[in-house]
């Protein structure tokens, strides 16, 4: 197996998180599958397919807990895949997020730990091969404070300090961050702030990436009812990077509602500054579940995006139907050439068919543009394109017992020189999940 030190952190926390679970097992859901699978196309490789056996084990959990003092919110999803005719070394991959606030004072005073850990691609136009993976860490720490000022007025105040660690790219970087509010509450669901925040961020390798600072400022509105859950932002975000100062709109807006007992719906637009080590920390899964390799991180330095996103759920006793959308553009302030648009798009069909048997179908699109690069001896742009879908019959046995054969076939192709690769993977898998509730999203057994 590689060793890839980045981990070692997310791995001690997730050390820390089940051994709290442990300790209110009520709160818990996890699972552990092991069997076999084959690829036709373990090299992805456009022509001169290699087929190759996987062993695997899979282990996924999620752990929830709210409470005076402790507010835990964790997901941690691992495969480890060992390649039968060493076409690559034993591999480790998988996603961990997670977030805990201990309240020191409670409803005052309270002291927040984040961890993001998994991978990304290195080359955005090579297929994601273990060989073009690398593992990110990000971890975050600091203290939030909450006064309250009579029956209407608010100030939070937040500070942390973040560490990103890259495995292979040369980014890794610190990061200070803090943020001040003071607002009214409007009514018992609804208030009004003045928002203000700054991150400096510095970086190891000062020679190829230079350090920058983000400040904002905004005016937020937030509603919280018993259906409606809604956010606006708008206000001005400044970037310092080189001696190069550069302004632009920031702005939000974020609704979830609840249809009715069955169905929710979510949609989010928005403007802001980021960079690649808060982008990979703020990954969220889409309607299929489950989080990807992330993208390659183009660069070390800040960029602006605009994006949106929409997502609808419908479930019932024995259906689940989910859809969700986004469109993000990413525009890099003198270096036109990263700019590039990405829109995916993912589709979750689940059926519980009889008391033993379930039945899931999934489906993706993921589709990158480079609109302003000109590539030597091509007519047109580079563009990306991944799409996969996937089946998966599952059947359970008592509390604990589940076998699922899973199948997937993935398409990846790339313009305008229109190479790619086609693939074809099968899995048997045994599994002891011993909460039974099958809320634990499946591992990235296919990567």
């Amino acid at each position: 197996m590689r060793s890839r030190t980045s981990g070692f952190d997310a791995l001690v926390l997730l050390s820390l998180f089940s051994w709290i679970a442990v300790a209110k097992a009520q709160t818990l859901n996890f699972g552990i599958d092991a069997g076999v699978g084959e690829t036709d196309n373990v090299t992805l490789a456009h022509a001169d397919k290699t087929s190759q056996t996987i062993a695997v084990t899979d282990i996924g959990f999620g752990y929830l807990e709210k409470s005076q003092r402790l507010d835990v919110d964790a997901l941690g999803k691992f495969s480890y895949l060992d390649f039968l005719q060493n076409a690559y070394h034993n591999e480790l991959v998988g996603r961990f997020d997670g977030d805990a606030n201990l309240a020191l004072v409670p409803q005052r005073l309270t002291w927040a730990l984040q961890e993001d850990f998994g991978q990304a691609a290195i080359d955005p136009f090579t297929p994601t091969t273990p060989n073009n993976l690398e593992n990110i860490n990000y971890v975050a720490t600091g203290p939030d404070l909450h006064l309250r000022f009579g029956g209407a007025s608010f100030v939070d105040a937040s500070a942390r300090v973040a560490e990103t660690h890259y495995e292979k790219s040369p980014f890794d970087n610190t990061r200070g961050i803090g943020s001040l509010a003071w607002g009214f509450k409007l009514s018992a669901l609804s208030s009004v702030s003045i928002n203000v925040g700054s991150e400096r961020v510095l970086f190891a390798n000062t020679a190829l990436n230079p350090d920058f600072d983000i400040t904002n400022a905004f005016v937020r509105y937030e509603l919280q009812g018993a259906r409606t859950d809604l956010t606006a932002d708008l206000g001005d975000a400044i970037v310092r990077e080189s001696g190069r100062s550069t302004s632009g709109v920031l702005g939000k807006f974020g609704l979830s509602r609840t249809l009715s007992a069955t169905a929710r719906v979510t949609l989010t637009l928005g403007r802001d500054s980021t960079d690649a080590s808060a982008s990979f920390a703020g990954i969220q899964p889409g309607a299929a579940g489950g989080v990807s390799a992330a993208s390659a991180p183009d660069i070390s330095g800040s960029y602006s995006r605009i994006y949106g996103s929409a997502g609808w759920e419908y479930r019932r006793n024995r259906t689940t139907l989910a859809l969700s959308g986004n469109w993000e553009k990413d525009e890099y302030a003198g270096h036109s050439e990263l700019n590039h648009t990405l829109t995916t798009g993912e589709v979750r069909i689940q059926r519980q068919l009889r008391e033993a048997f379930t039945v899931q179908v999934t489906g993706r699109l993921y589709k990158t543009d480079y609109g302003h690069v000109n590539l030597p001896e091509a007519d047109g742009s580079p563009e990306t394109q991944t799409s996969s879908l996937g089946a998966a019959l599952n059947w359970h046995h008592g509390r604990a017992l589940e076998v699922k054969l899973a199948v997937e076939h993935t398409g990846y192709t790339t313009s305008p020189y229109a190479t790619g690769y086609r693939e074809n993977r099968v899995f048997l898998t045994v599994g002891y999940h011993p909460t039974g509730t099958g809320q634990v999203p499946a591992p990235t057994s296919a990567r």
